[in-house]
This record gives C-alpha cells, sequence and structure tokens, in this order.
C-alpha cells in the first residue's frame, strides 16, 4: 500500500510543478504579447482606410446619397417620356440595391421604401393621365406589357 501512495504522489507533485512552472512563464510573457497586439491594432484601425477602384460600381454610392421622399406632384408635370425614364431609373436603383443586400455590403433599408413608393407614384400618375384620355383598364395592361417589352425594367 506503501508503494501506490507513492507512487500516486509523484505524478501528482511532478505535474503540479510543471504546471505551476508552465503557468509563471505564461504569467510572464502574456502581458507583453498582449499590449503589443492592442497597439497594433488601434495603428491599424488609425491608419488603414478601405477605398474602392475607380472601376467599380460600388465607388460611386451618389446615387443613394441624395435619395430622398418625393411627391406625386412633383411627376405630374412631366412628360410620359420622362416618367417612363424616371421610372427605369428607380427600378435599376431598387435591382442595385437588392444586390447590394444580398451581397452583404452597405446599404440603407429605408431606401427600398423611397424607392417603391416612388414607382408607384409613378404608376398612380401615369393612370390618372391614362383615365383622363379614356383608357380603360383592359388596353391600359396591354400598353403596360407592350412597354415592358421594349424595356426590360419595366
Amino acid at each position: 500500500t506503501d508503494s501506490r501512495a507513492v507512487r500516486r504522489r509523484r505524478p501528482h507533485a511532478t505535474s503540479t510543478m510543471a504546471f505551476s512552472l508552465t503557468m509563471s512563464s505564461a504569467m510572464i510573457a502574456a502581458p507583453v504579447k498582449v499590449r503589443s497586439a492592442v497597439v497594433s491594432r488601434k495603428a491599424a484601425r488609425v491608419s488603414h482606410v478601405v477605398r474602392a477602384a475607380d472601376g467599380d460600381a460600388e465607388a460611386a454610392p451618389d446615387a443613394f446619397a441624395g435619395l430622398k421622399p418625393t411627391k406625386a406632384s412633383e411627376f405630374k408635370a412631366m412628360s410620359n417620356d420622362d416618367l417612363l425614364a424616371e421610372m427605369t431609373a428607380a427600378k435599376k436603383m431598387l435591382f442595385e440595391l437588392r444586390m447590394r443586400q444580398s451581397t452583404r455590403k452597405e446599404y440603407k433599408g429605408h431606401h427600398f421604401g423611397i424607392l417603391k413608393t416612388k414607382i408607384a407614384q409613378i404608376r398612380t400618375v401615369k393612370r390618372e393621365r391614362e383615365v383622363a384620355e379614356g383608357v380603360n383598364k383592359r388596353d391600359s395592361r396591354k400598353i403596360k406589357r407592350e412597354e415592358r417589352v421594349a424595356n426590360l425594367y419595366l
């Protein structure tokens, strides 16, 4: 029984001793490494600026920067061709916004609502003009289908 007790004590005593040696060396070296890593991260954060290349489409977020809510009265003074061009531009921007969202790039969520509202306002103005001209709903849908064939984004 005495030999068993000695065997049990020895591995335990040596492992404790080895553990205490490794802990003491780690405790001495660890703060130095941590401090240098923190300093280097701060330096990198200050000096590191990411910019898109000149040819990238994402380099020009200006299309979304000036995006503000509109009113239907703003579109009433425009011609039908201008309305069509404006709707095409709004749909392209909406598509680009969806692509930014799906690729996890930076975007602002409220732009979805602004663009959808803009498209709805343009459609409302177009339909009001058709009603004033006496175009019924069936003919209106036929005109809309023809416009879609001519332009992919409608």
